[in-house]
């Protein structure tokens, strides 16, 4: 477990590092490409150690969050193969099984939480579950009725790429904060203040951008971008 914890956290701070770096490379780069790749398979690590972990050290909350995240950044990445959505693209199976996985999980994170709260239990635990289930269970509706809307626009594959990555960035922050950011209190915003912080600027950055090109402007006229 010494060996796992340590890959755990060389992952983690690799995924929190490597981030901002496909964040500010060109869109379309090499860069934004590579560091994005090693953004997703870090957590691919992070989320394989932190179940082990979880298991062995009996901490539901490690191996539920990471899966949490984990459903984000896939989301992120899978929307690279969802570019023709605007002209009716379904689920594939992986689609059923990432969204339908992160469905029943979330469910369990919001239920958990909602039934401590609503039993007097107010401890952080039973708030991180609840907020966190919330948030995946949005996340999750949001997703699959992208494959069912009757109007779709030709780039929503790039917002789902934004908020899935960003989203998935805010989470890997979280349990940076949790595990270092000691002196914030009380114990459950030191998970949350990511979240707090982060979901209204992805919005707005995502609502930004939709009115840009509402408005007639190109991919290029609005993002730093490299078409290769």
């Amino acid at each position: 477990m010494k060996y796992v914890l340590i890959l755990h956290a060389s992952a983690g701070f690799l995924a929190l590092v490597v981030a901002p770096l496909a964040m500010l490379s060109a869109k379309g780069s090499d860069a934004h490409r590579r560091w994005g790749r090693f953004f997703f398979y870090s957590m691919c690590v992070v989320v394989m150690t932190a179940i082990i972990s979880g298991i062995v050290n009996n901490n539901v909350l490690m191996a539920l969050v990471a899966l949490f995240s984990f459903h984000m950044v896939a989301s992120g990445y899978r929307a690279l193969d969802l570019k023709k959505l605007h002209e009716g693209q379904r689920m594939a199976t992986w689609d059923y099984v990432l969204q339908g996985s992160a469905g029943v999980i979330n469910l369990a994170l919001f239920l958990w939480g909602l039934i401590n709260l609503t039993m007097g239990r107010k401890d952080g635990v039973s708030l991180i579950f609840f907020v966190f289930g919330c948030v995946g269970l949005f996340l999750v509706w949001n997703n699959v009725h992208k494959f069912y809307k009757r109007s779709v626009d030709k780039r929503e594959w790039l917002y789902m790429h934004m908020s899935g990555f960003l989203g998935g960035y805010i989470a890997t922050v979280s349990a940076f904060s949790a595990v270092n950011l000691h002196m914030i209190q009380p114990v459950w915003l030191q998970w949350l203040w990511p979240t707090i912080v982060g979901s209204p600027l992805i919005a707005y950055w995502i609502r930004h951008y939709r009115r840009q090109f509402a408005k007639g402007k190109r991919v290029s006229d609005v993002f730093h971008t490299h078409v290769r």
